[in-house]
C-alpha cells in the first residue's frame, strides 16, 4: 500500500468533501468509521488522520484516545476540533460564534505555512478551554477557533471545508503533503490497475459471479472484473420489466455484444408484474421488488455452479447513506465478497468509466433507482401504465437532449399519476434538477418555458391517455422522495 491519509467519518458530507478534494489533488485517502482503533489504523499504515466533523455544533464521541499519541499527525475539522480539545484534557463549552462571517488569524506552523489571515463563515464555534499541552492555532473575534499541540503534530480548526474554499484547501494540502509527507500518486488509471490486480489476487484461479442491474456501478464493476478475470467472470442480468424504454436491449448490446461479457439474461418481467399486482404503497412496492429480485438471483446463481468470489458494486456513497446494505438484494453464498468500488463516490465511478473508454451515452445516462419505474408510478403498476411512463420519459429525455441541457442537469425524469375516480387517463409530473449528487441535494432546474411547452405538446399529442403535464419545482430531494432519483 502506498502512502495515504485516513478520514474518520464523524460527518458524511464533510468526509466526502475532504476525500474528493484530496483525490482531486492526487492524494490517496480512505474514509473509515469514527470508531477506528489504534490497532486498526496501524494495520493500514497511514501517514496521517483527518477527523471530519460537521458544523451543527454537536460534539461527536467515540474517538480512540490512543490515536492522539503522536504516532500519526492528526487534523480535526469542524465539530471534531472540539472533540480533539476534550480528548487532550481541555474542554469545549457553549457556542460563542454562530453563522457569522469573521476574520481568522492563524498562528505560523507547518499546517498554516504560506497562509495569510482570511475571512470564513463560522457556523457553530464553541468556547475552548485549552489544556496545558495545547495552544491557539486560529483566533477569531478573540475566540480560539483552532488549536494545536505544543509538541505533537495534532491540529484542529472549528470550521469545515466549503465549496471553492481556497484557504481550507490550503490547510488540507499543507497537512497531507508537508505535515504527513504524502506524495501525489493517486489517479483513475492507477486505481484501475490496482483494482484489476487485487481482483486477480482475490479470485485466485476460480470463477467470479457478478450481478448487473443495468446501472453504471454494476457495469463498471463487471468491466473491471472482466479485465481482470476474462472468461472466468460470469454475470447475471435480471430484466425486471421495470426499466426505461429499450434499456435492457441497449444494456446487452454494449456489455454482452460489444464488450464480450458472459451474461446470463433472465427474463423475469411477468414474475415482477404479477407480484406487484394491486400493490400501491411505495414502501410495499420496494419490499415486493426486493423479495422477488433476491429470490430470482438466488435461483439463477444456484443453476450456474460454484464460484470462488462474489463481486458487488457497493460504493462509498452507499456506505455513507446510512442504509443497511445487508437488507439490499444481492448475490449470496459461501464465497467471499469483493467490493471494488467501495472507496469511490458515484461521480467518481463515472470518471472510472471514462478512463475505461466507456461511451458517453452509456457513462452519462441518468442514474436509475433499484426499484426501476415502479416508484415513479403513483398507484398500481400495470403494463399499460409502464408503457405510458416509458413513452413520457423518452419524450422528456429526447427534448432535453435536443435542447443541449443534458450535461447541465443532475437528473431528469417523468412520474405518472392516475386521475381521481375511475378515470383511466393519467397525469405526468416532470422533474429536473440542477444537482443530484448521490441524491443528497436536488434543486429544481429552471427549464425554458418554450421547452416545457414543447414537451407538453408532444406528450398530449403522442399519448392520448396523458391529459395533464406538470413541472415539479420542489427544492429538495427530501421533499420529493429521494427514492425517485
Amino acid at each position: 500500500m502506498r502512502d495515504m491519509v485516513l478520514i474518520l467519518n464523524f460527518d458524511g458530507a464533510n468526509s466526502r468533501a475532504i476525500a474528493q478534494a484530496l483525490r482531486a489533488e492526487q492524494i490517496y485517502c480512505k474514509i473509515v468509521p469514527p470508531t477506528l482503533t489504534r490497532e486498526a489504523a496501524a494495520a493500514q499504515q497511514p501517514l496521517g488522520l483527518i477527523l471530519a466533523g460537521g458544523t451543527a455544533g454537536s460534539l461527536p464521541g467515540g474517538l480512540d484516545a490512543a490515536l492522539l499519541n503522536g504516532e500519526w499527525p492528526v487534523f480535526a475539522m469542524g465539530d471534531a476540533a472540539a472533540l480533539l480539545c476534550r480528548s487532550l484534557g481541555g474542554d469545549a463549552q457553549e457556542t460563542v460564534l454562530s453563522d457569522e462571517v469573521a476574520g481568522v488569524h492563524f498562528t505560523p506552523c507547518p499546517l498554516t505555512a504560506g497562509m495569510d489571515d482570511c475571512e470564513r463563515m463560522l457556523r457553530r464555534v464553541r468556547r475552548l478551554r485549552l489544556p496545558d499541552c495545547a495552544q491557539p492555532l486560529a483566533i477569531s473575534r478573540e475566540e480560539t477557533v483552532g488549536l494545536m499541540h505544543a509538541t505533537l503534530p495534532l491540529y484542529g480548526v472549528q470550521f469545515a471545508l466549503e465549496q471553492n474554499d481556497t484557504d481550507g484547501m490550503q490547510l488540507l494540502l499543507n497537512f497531507a503533503l508537508h505535515v504527513c509527507g504524502c506524495s501525489r500518486w493517486w489517479n483513475y488509471d492507477v486505481y484501475i490497475d490496482r483494482t484489476v490486480e487485487e481482483l486477480r489476487r482475490l479470485a485466485g484461479g476460480g470463477r467470479a459471479l457478478c450481478a448487473m442491474t443495468g446501472g453504471l456501478g454494476s457495469g463498471i464493476c463487471a468491466l473491471l472484473s472482466h479485465r481482470a478475470l476474462g472468461d472466468r467472470l460470469q454475470c447475471i442480468f435480471i430484466d425486471t420489466g421495470l426499466m426505461r424504454e429499450n434499456e435492457g436491449a441497449q444494456f446487452l448490446a454494449y456489455y454482452r455484444d460489444q464488450m464480450g461479457l458472459s451474461i446470463t439474461h433472465v427474463q423475469a418481467q411477468d414474475r415482477f408484474l404479477a407480484a406487484l399486482e394491486h400493490v400501491t404503497d411505495a414502501g410495499e412496492k420496494r419490499r415486493v421488488i426486493g423479495e422477488v429480485l433476491q429470490h430470482t438471483l438466488d435461483e439463477t446463481a444456484a443453476q450456474l455452479g460454484e464460484f470462488s468470489t462474489i463481486i458487488r458494486s457497493t460504493t462509498c456513497s452507499d456506505i455513507l447513506s446510512g442504509a443497511d446494505l445487508r437488507q439490499r438484494p444481492g448475490l449470496r453464498g459461501p464465497a467471499p465478497t469483493v467490493e471494488p468500488l467501495r472507496e469511490l463516490f458515484k461521480d467518481e465511478v463515472r470518471q472510472v468509466g471514462a478512463h475505461l473508454d466507456m461511451p458517453e451515452e452509456i457513462r452519462c445516462r441518468p442514474s436509475f433507482p433499484g426499484s426501476g419505474l415502479a416508484l415513479r408510478i403513483l398507484g398500481e403498476v400495470t403494463p399499460a401504465r409502464l408503457q405510458t411512463l416509458r413513452a413520457a420519459d423518452r419524450i422528456f429525455d429526447e427534448e432535453i437532449a435536443e435542447s443541449g441541457l443534458s450535461k447541465r442537469l443532475g437528473q431528469h425524469f417523468a412520474l405518472l399519476s392516475p386521475l381521481p375516480g375511475n378515470d383511466p387517463r393519467s397525469a405526468v409530473l416532470l422533474r429536473a434538477v440542477q444537482s443530484a449528487r448521490d441524491a443528497q441535494q436536488a434543486f429544481a432546474a429552471r427549464l425554458p418555458y418554450d421547452l416545457l411547452e414543447r414537451i407538453t405538446e408532444r406528450m398530449l399529442r403522442e399519448r392520448p391517455e396523458i391529459v395533464h403535464v406538470a413541472y415539479d419545482l420542489t427544492p429538495s430531494s427530501r421533499a420529493t422522495g429521494a427514492e425517485w432519483l
